[in-house]
């Protein structure tokens, strides 16, 4: 479902933010552009020695980036008419549109993330476990700030039970996933301008899906769950694996709950993995089209038996690969 809403020319006040919270992808150069001061002022108001090595979650200070209170000037371009999703299920993606006879840049703050609008359109991951309700969405644009409601509804979801051979149970380490999927996160390039055009491929030649996204998983005998991050493929071992758009190879190595693993940045903050290759065929940097083989399907990792494991992230969030199959945001 979608709303439409007219806006009539904004004339407000942006109140400058103390500290900045690091989201994954962001680089210092892009913060300090989105503060209107450099990198040098960032690394010397915080201590940093390397501009290069930010973690997640890491709190910078900005003030003197930017003024205090300042007025709007110049008013903001001519938004004529705002859409948005106004209900999304759980592990979807909702879009904001805005409409304008010229490209408009800012950011929309929603669930704690920064999401860039870009091509007049911000692309909001819901988390596959966020509670159903009302959650607000903040515009900040180059003239002022709107506020937005989005309501996100329960999804359908199985659950299941694994049972793991007990050498595969210890990659199940608190530290040792949360530093995996870390480095999943840090090979997207949030910065990266669009790279695809229409609906993504499957990633190999078979349409079944052994365990669709979203499934609550246990580990240990129903006593917690998680979820599944993205489509398990039931394919044969050394199955030929495809990239489903065009896209920069942002990893390409063995990882210990991973296994043999691809990541492709497609742009726009829309990244994709592949999980428990046997064989990589692909190199870090590497551009791919969409069609071009990455590697093979094998049973590396946390894995139960052979597959392909295919998932989405959009700006580091998972979400459901399959609508992606028939239409794009």
């Amino acid at each position: 479902m979608w709303a439409a809403f007219l806006l009539s020319p904004l004339l407000s006040f942006a109140w400058a933010q103390a500290t900045h919270t690091v989201q994954p992808g962001e680089t210092l150069f892009r913060i300090a552009q989105r503060y209107g001061t450099t990198v040098e002022a960032l690394q010397a108001l915080n201590g940093l020695q390397d501009p290069r090595r930010l973690r997640v979650g890491q709190v910078l200070r900005i003030e003197g980036a930017v003024p205090a209170l300042r007025r709007l000037e110049p008013a903001p371009p001519p938004l004529r008419a705002l859409t948005w999703s106004r209900e999304t299920p759980q592990g979807r993606l909702a879009v904001v549109r805005l409409e304008a006879p010229v490209e408009i840049s800012g950011w929309v703050r929603f669930l704690g993330r920064d999401h860039p609008i870009q091509h007049n359109r911000a692309l909001l991951p819901i988390p596959a476990m966020q509670p159903p309700g009302v959650y607000p969405a903040e515009l900040e644009l180059e003239g002022g700030r709107l506020r937005l409601e989005l309501r996100v509804v329960a999804g359908s979801f199985g659950r299941l039970v694994l049972w793991l051979p007990p050498e595969r149970r210890a990659l199940l380490l608190p530290e040792r996933l949360r530093a995996e999927r870390e480095r999943v996160i840090a090979a997207c390039d949030h910065g990266r301008p669009q790279l695809w055009q229409g609906p993504f491929r499957r990633p190999v030649s078979s349409n079944r899906i052994t365990d669709p996204f979203g499934t609550r998983r246990s580990y240990d005998q129903g006593r917690t769950f998680t979820y599944h991050e993205g489509l398990d493929y039931g394919v044969p071992e050394g199955t030929p694996v495809y990239a489903p758009a065009p896209g920069v190879v942002g990893l390409a190595e063995r990882l210990p709950v991973r296994g043999g693993a691809v990541v492709l940045d497609h742009g726009s903050g829309v990244c994709s993995g592949f999980w428990h290759l046997s064989r990589i065929v692909v190199t870090p940097g590497q551009r791919v089209r969409a069609g071009d083989l990455l590697g093979y399907s094998g049973n590396t990792g946390l894995s139960s038996g052979p597959h392909l494991h295919f998932e989405l992230r959009v700006g580091g969030v998972p979400t459901d690969p399959a609508p992606w199959f028939l239409s794009v945001p």
